[in-house]
């Protein structure tokens, strides 16, 4: 008798552990499901922030993309939430060349000098390299890498590179005689999304100066 109920105790024990067993692998393969049905669900409302953008806006979601290396679906998202492209802008420029204060915090704990995480700010602005990838390049105290290895001379952009022109697109300003500063101006009228480079030569060509293309855009 004794036996017998020593063999039931331990058969219960045994049928209690693969209950919790299994109620473990269902509630796994649950929360697994959900988190994965939530980051579908993410992702298609992304899609559809997207889709909603008119035409013009797509195209300037889709070069707000290039431009500063993160995706489209994420640019339109900010774009719904700030509703005006200029703050936008300013949003993804913060994103791209600063390193959130959180993650300097983390990334100094975890060995980065704090000097280090300061000039790679400084040096993505003057690269139009992120400069969370440039903190990251650099590496660690321990690493004891240069900045010279990481930052090459022709990697540093003049002011209107840094804002999306291309070399051959200052020549043909230079040519048109724009100083650096309507250079500059051309360029961030441009990354704004208010004219193609192809407009600015048009209506430079027809007479129109920087100051009154900008002077169009307000109005």
């Amino acid at each position: 008798m004794e036996f017998v109920k020593k063999y039931k105790v331990i058969l219960s024990g045994i049928l209690m552990v693969l209950l919790f067993a299994v109620a473990g692998t269902v509630f796994f393969m649950m929360r697994n499901h959900n988190q994965n049905k939530k980051e579908q669900n993410v992702e298609k409302q992304k899609e559809e922030n997207y889709l909603s953008l008119s035409a013009s806006d797509q195209e300037t979601a889709d070069l707000y993309s290039e431009l500063y290396e993160i995706s489209r679906e994420d640019v339109a998202e900010q774009q719904i939430k700030m509703k005006d492209w200029e703050k936008t802008a300013k949003e993804l420029e913060k994103a791209f060349f600063t390193i959130p204060e959180n993650e300097k915090y983390q990334m100094e704990k975890d060995g980065y000098s704090l000097e280090d995480l300061q000039e790679a700010e400084k040096l993505s602005v003057k690269t139009g390299r992120k400069a969370i990838e440039l903190a990251e390049a650099k590496g660690k105290i321990s690493d004891k890498r240069k900045w010279s290895e990481v930052v090459k001379d022709s990697e540093i952009l003049t002011t209107e590179e840094q804002l999306g022109l291309t070399k051959e697109q200052i020549q043909r300003l230079e040519d048109k005689s724009l100083g650096k500063e309507e250079r500059v101006e051309v360029a961030i009228l441009i990354m704004n999304g208010t004219y193609t480079f192809d407009e600015v030569i048009q209506k430079l060509a027809a007479g129109i100066t920087v100051e009154e293309l900008k002077k169009q855009n307000e109005n």
